[in-house]
């Protein structure tokens, strides 16, 4: 920041240099986080991101030679799971998130009276 910059701007560009530092955070977390499930008979497991990319897939063996709706049913139900777990977890950062961002908020419009 330069020396004649006004304090009113300085401030602003600081609370935002915070929130793309807090956006960066998750976006690098919803990457690297990971949530994996199975199904009830534990013969598929998933594991999905934080963006429920499909990362990684176990499927037993001998499965595959079952009928491919029970193959389709098993996946999917693994999948659901997984995606259940990263949803919440999505949630709940979310709830941070909107917390912060009402911190910055209230800071940028206190230091403008």
């Amino acid at each position: 920041m330069t020396d004649d910059m006004h304090p009113e701007v300085a401030a602003v560009l600081k609370q935002a240099r915070r929130l793309q530092t807090l956006m960066d955070e998750q976006l690098d977390k919803m990457a690297s986080d990971a949530f994996t499930a199975a199904d009830d008979s534990r013969t598929v497991e998933v594991t999905l991101n934080g963006h429920h990319w499909l990362k990684d897939v176990y499927i037993q063996d001998g499965l595959l030679r079952m009928c491919a709706e029970t193959v389709e049913e098993r996946v999917n139900e693994a999948l659901q799971k997984a995606s259940a777990d990263a949803s919440a977890a999505i949630e709940a950062d979310r709830g941070r998130i909107d917390a912060v961002v009402a911190e910055i908020t209230a800071e940028v419009s206190h230091q403008q009276r």
